[in-house]
C-alpha cells in the first residue's frame, strides 16, 4: 500500500495557510479569485443571455435593443457624476482610518446626488426621444423610453457596488448584476416566448431588464447594509463636500470619456450605417471583452487596496500587490486570446449565422484588449493616488481621438473601421498612463517588475 505523500500534504497546508493570511498576496488572491469566479459565472450568463435573446428576437430587433441599451450606459455616466469611483477611494480610506463620520457622510450624500441627477437626465432624455419620434420610429422610441427607467437603477447600483468593493466584499459587489439580474431576464424571456409563441420585441426585453435590475438592486442593498461597520450608525454624518466634489469632477469626466471610448463605435455604427450592423458589432465587442475579465477581476480588490496602502504609506507592499496582480492578468489574457482566435467563428455562430460577419472586428478588438490588460491597473493607480486630474486629461484626449478615428474609418470600412479605431484608442491611453505611472509614482504595473 503506497504511503501518503507527506511533502504534498505539507505543501497544500502551507498554501492554504498563506491564502488565509492577512498579507497583500493573500488578500489579493482571495479577492481576485472570488471576483474572477463571479465574473466567469457572469460571463457565461451574459453569453447565454445574449445568445438566447439574439435568437428569440432576430438581428433587427436585437439591434434596436442593443442600441438603446448602449445609449443608457452612456447616459448613466451623467447620473453617476463620478461619485462611484470617488466613493470607492474615500470609503476604503475612511474605513481603514476609522473615520466613521466622514464615511457615513459620503454614503448618504452620494445617494442624494445620484437620485437628483438620474431623474433630471431621465426627464430630458425622454423629451428628446419624443421630439425625434418620427425620425427614429416607434419601435426604437418605445424601447428608449422603457430603457430610461434603468438610469436611476444603474446609478444607485454603481454606488452600492463601489461601497461593497471598498469594504472588500468583492463577490457580493458583483453577484447581483452578474448573475441575478441576467437570470431574471432569461426566465422572463423564456416564459414570455412560451406563452405568447411569438418572437420577442425590443420593448419586451428592455422591460425584462428593468425588472431584473430592480431585483438585483434590492439584493445588493441588503448586503451593503450588513457590510457597513456598526460604528457608522452610531455617529453623526460629517460632510467634506468640497473635497468629494474636487475628486468626483475629474472622475465624472473620466467616466464619460471611458464610455465614449467603449460605446462610441456602436453608437456611430448605428448612426452612419444601421442598427443591424451595430448589433453584429456589439456581439463581437462583448466576446472580445472576455479577455478583459482578468483585469476586471483583479481590479475588484486591487482598487480599494491601492487607496489603503498608498494613504498609509506602504509603498513596497503596493508594488508587490500590483506585480502579483499583473502576472495573474497576463496569464489569463494570453490564454483567453488564443482560445478566442481559434474558436471565434464558432462562438459568434452561436448567436446566429448573421453574426459570423463580426469575426474580423473581433480579432482587431482582441489586439486592443490585450494591450489594455497587459498594461495592468494603470487607471486605478492614478485615480486612487490623487492623480485623477492627469488621468482625466489622458482619457479625455484619447476619447476625442477615438471619435475622430471612428468617424473617418466607419464611413470607409464599416464594422472593421470601428474595431480599428477602438483598438488603437484603447492601446494609446493604456500606454500613456503606464509611462506616467512609471515616471511619477515609481511603480511598475507590468509583469516585468520584481517582487
Amino acid at each position: 500500500m503506497p504511503k501518503p505523500d507527506v511533502n504534498s500534504n505539507n505543501g497544500f497546508l502551507t498554501l492554504k495557510k498563506r491564502l488565509q493570511g492577512k498579507g497583500v498576496g493573500a488578500i489579493l488572491a482571495r479577492g481576485a479569485s472570488g471576483s474572477f469566479i463571479v465574473l466567469m459565472i457572469g460571463a457565461a450568463m451574459a453569453f447565454g443571455t445574449n445568445m438566447l435573446l439574439a435568437r428569440l428576437m432576430g438581428v433587427t430587433q436585437y439591434g434596436i435593443y442593443i442600441y438603446a441599451l448602449t445609449w443608457v450606459n452612456l447616459l448613466s455616466m451623467l447620473c453617476k457624476m463620478g461619485m462611484d469611483t470617488s466613493l470607492l477611494r474615500f470609503v476604503a480610506a475612511y474605513n481603514v482610518k476609522k473615520e466613521w463620520g466622514l464615511l457615513r457622510g459620503i454614503l448618504s450624500r452620494s445617494l442624494q446626488y445620484i437620485l437628483y441627477s438620474s431623474f433630471l437626465v431621465l426627464s430630458i432624455a425622454s423629451v428628446v426621444v419624443w421630439g425625434l419620434y418620427t425620425h427614429i420610429g416607434a419601435d426604437q422610441a418605445k424601447t428608449f423610453w422603457i430603457s430610461f427607467l434603468l438610469l436611476p437603477l444603474f446609478g444607485l447600483t454603481a454606488l452600492r457596488t463601489a461601497a461593497l468593493r471598498a469594504f472588500k466584499h468583492v463577490v457580493q459587489a458583483a453577484l447581483p448584476d452578474s448573475l441575478f439580474q441576467r437570470l431574471v431576464i432569461v426566465l422572463l424571456a423564456i416564459g414570455f416566448f412560451i406563452i405568447s409563441k411569438q418572437d420577442l420585441q425590443a420593448t419586451h426585453v428592455m422591460a425584462f431588464n428593468v425588472v431584473g435590475a430592480l431585483f438585483a438592486f434590492y439584493v445588493g442593498t441588503v448586503w451593503l447594509l450588513k457590510a457597513i461597520p456598526g460604528q457608522v450608525r452610531k455617529v453623526s454624518s460629517i460632510y467634506a463636500e468640497r473635497e468629494w466634489v474636487k475628486v468626483s469632477l475629474p472622475m465624472f469626466f473620466m467616466s464619460g470619456m471611458y464610455l465614449i471610448l467603449h460605446q462610441t463605435d456602436i453608437i456611430m455604427l448605428g448612426v452612419f450605417v444601421d442598427t443591424k450592423q451595430a448589433g453584429i458589432y456589439a456581439v463581437s465587442s462583448r466576446v472580445a471583452g472576455l479577455v478583459h475579465f482578468g483585469l476586471i477581476a483583479a481590479n475588484a480588490i486591487v482598487a480599494p487596496m491601492i487607496s489603503e496602502l498608498y494613504s498609509t504609506g506602504q509603498h513596497d507592499k503596493l508594488q508587490r500587490m500590483i506585480t502579483l496582480a499583473a502576472r495573474g492578468i497576463f496569464l489569463f489574457t494570453v490564454t483567453t486570446s488564443v482560445i478566442l482566435v481559434i474558436f471565434g467563428k464558432s462562438i459568434l455562430n452561436l448567436f446566429g449565422e448573421g453574426f459570423i460577419m463580426g469575426y474580423v472586428p473581433l480579432l482587431i478588438l482582441l489586439c486592443g484588449q490585450m494591450i489594455s490588460s497587459l498594461a495592468g491597473s494603470v487607471g486605478f493607480l492614478m485615480t486612487m493616488t490623487g492623480h485623477q486630474n492627469k488621468a482625466a486629461q489622458i482619457v479625455g484626449t484619447t476619447a476625442m481621438f477615438n471619435i475622430i478615428l471612428n468617424a473617418v474609418l466607419i464611413t470607409q470600412l464599416g464594422t472593421v473601421g470601428a474595431a480599428i479605431a477602438t483598438a488603437i484608442s484603447t492601446a494609446t491611453w493604456n500606454i500613456v498612463m503606464l509611462v506616467y505611472v512609471w515616471r511619477n509614482l515609481r511603480i511598475n504595473p507590468t509583469v516585468l517588475a520584481k517582487t
